[in-house]
């Protein structure tokens, strides 16, 4: 009997073991492979691949801490958004230390400490008996690694919060950003100017502000070659001609691996009169042996474009406006990563281009108009109402990309001298040491695997929107730093306006939904209740007999 009983203990020690293990062994691999579900229409709590990749090779550990009031309620359900998503970044990363305080219990020492950190209390409009009043909150994301400290002081939703959360973490772990070159000297955009829409664009981009990139200005008036701390050269809408050295400086610069960016506008415009005068920068015979050709116009598209605001007199109105092109999604590259997901973009006083076949280089047209596209050529108006020269209409691209290995436009021939600046008749001193560098230098024929955009209008830089913004920022992140970026921040973007709808539409869904759904319930109700009663009336009459035939 003892020895039945030890028997019978042992094999029970053995199944608890064995149950124990199994348990033990079923934690480790759900630990490791493991089947989420996001049910949101735009996937807000699922990372993307990229951010897999960002977060998988961490090489040492990065603090996240979230400061999220838990009141009011609006505020606790942002905390609950931001702490999904974070919990989706901690499920594939040993390297993320993430924690939650509610700064609302700190004294004002405390709370001070925030404020010098950048984490102060925001307000928030929070609905309070049928009257909307301010609350203060915290809500925000402060990201730590080897010393160095990055804030987000202001999390609204967690919508695009992917794409913040993760260029953080690649702006506080990137050993050495990269530098975006502007080319200066043309009248072109420059970035370092003091208006709004150029301020705005220099803070998304400078790591001084939100952004990945050392930004620098690029002069190759002087016969200099591009610095080689220069990883992508932005030529935004010259007004000037290039100088044949300053191409070459340009051309080589590509043939060194550097990528680049062409912003090209077909004319110059007199805004008051918006009289279009043909425009030459000298870049196009380059461009096109690069493999996209300028089409030294301006197109219009008589489906998808955008309004103008017209002032007559002391009237002000809006009128539909051919010449600002909109590029709506089903006109799009789907196979490149800058337009992949773009849902639409606005092109002003655009030139078509012209992909060109070119061996090793792959050409993709990165936006087209709508079959309705017209495009007209010379000098004239473009004053809204103004009739379009050419009546004939077909599909015509605004936007190109470029990848492989290009030949250099000035293989073969001789460098191009510096054009000496002259004063009083007489060349400047430094002339000399300017022909001699150029003696030194050999032209680099072959260029190693680069990319090229060529788009032709610059002026959607000053249309301060999402989409125009996402367009420039992914062009830069797909030439600068590859694909990191791109599919996180196309993953948020949409642009589904409301339809618009009638008075008596509206004042139909509203009244139905005060007065119409309580009657509905009411009349379920009633059908129900004089349906029971009927029941009723047929059991008590004709009860016995169906108890007889059962």
């Amino acid at each position: 009997m003892a020895d039945k009983r030890i028997r019978y203990g042992s094999n029970t020690v053995v199944v608890i073991a064995l149950i124990i293990g199994i348990l033990v062994l079923v934690n480790y691999l759900s630990s490791r492979r493991f089947v989420r579900f996001d049910l949101t229409e735009d996937k807000r709590y699922t990372v993307t691949k990229a951010t897999k990749n960002v977060i998988k090779n961490l090489d040492d550990i990065v603090t996240i801490t979230a400061y999220f009031s838990t009141e009011p309620a609006e505020a606790n359900r942002i905390r609950r958004d931001v702490k999904d998503v974070l919990d989706e970044y901690d499920a594939f990363s040993q390297k993320l230390k993430i924690k939650f305080i509610d700064p609302s219990e700190f004294d004002d020492t405390q709370k001070q400490e925030l404020r010098f950190k950048g984490i102060p209390e925001m307000p928030m409009n929070v609905l309070q008996r049928d009257k909307v009043v301010i609350a203060n909150v915290y809500r925000a994301l402060s990201i730590g690694y080897s010393g160095k400290e990055e804030v987000l002081p202001d999390v609204r939703s967690a919508s695009n919060l992917e794409y913040e959360l993760t260029s953080t973490i690649l702006k506080v772990t990137t050993k050495e950003a990269k530098t975006i070159g502007f080319l200066t000297g043309h009248q072109e955009f420059d970035i370092n100017a003091p208006t709004q829409e150029l301020q705005f664009l220099r803070e998304l981009l400078d790591i001084s502000g939100k952004g990945q990139y050392n930004l620098s200005s690029v002069d190759l008036k002087a016969g200099e070659p591009v610095d080689t701390s220069v990883t992508t050269l932005v030529v935004a809408g010259p007004k000037q001609t290039l100088s044949e050295r300053e191409k070459y400086e340009i051309d080589q610069f590509i043939m060194r691996g550097g990528r680049s960016i062409f912003l090209i506008d077909p004319v110059s415009l007199q805004l008051q009169t918006l009289q279009a005068t043909p425009l030459s920068t000298g870049l196009n015979d380059m461009l096109e042996h690069y493999g996209v050709k300028l089409g030294n116009n301006i197109v219009a598209d008589l489906r998808f474009h955008d309004s103008a605001h017209v002032q007559q007199g002391s009237v002000r109105f809006v009128r539909p406006y051919p010449y600002f092109v909109k590029i709506v999604k089903n006109n799009f590259s789907t196979e490149n990563a800058v337009t992949s997901q773009l849902e639409s973009l606005t092109l002003p006083w655009t030139s078509s281009l012209e992909v060109l076949t070119k061996e090793g280089v792959i050409g993709t047209a990165l936006a087209k108009t709508s079959e309705f596209g017209q495009s007209s050529q010379g000098f004239h108006s473009l004053m809204p109402g103004t009739p379009i020269p050419n009546i004939d209409t077909q599909v015509y691209t605004v936007a190109a990309a470029l990848e492989g290995k290009f030949k250099s436009f000035y293989a073969g021939k001789e460098i191009p001298p510096v054009e000496s600046a002259v004063e009083d008749g007489d060349e400047t001193e430094n002339t000399s040491s300017q022909e001699e560098k150029t003696d030194e230098r050999t032209t680099i024929t072959d260029s190693a695997e680069t990319q090229i955009i060529v788009v032709g209008s610059s002026q959607f830089l000053t249309q301060i929107n999402r989409n125009s913004v996402d367009f420039l920022l992914n062009s830069l992140d797909w030439l600068t730093l590859g694909e990191t970026l791109i599919g996180i921040r196309s993953y948020t973007i949409t642009d589904r306006p409301l339809r618009d709808v009638s008075g008596l539409e509206k004042n139909f869904i509203k009244y139905f939904c005060m007065i119409g759904i309580p009657l509905l319930v009411v009349l379920i109700g009633l059908i129900r209740y004089l349906l029971r009663r009927r029941v009723k009336r047929l059991v008590a009459a004709y009860g016995s007999d169906i108890l007889r035939t059962l």
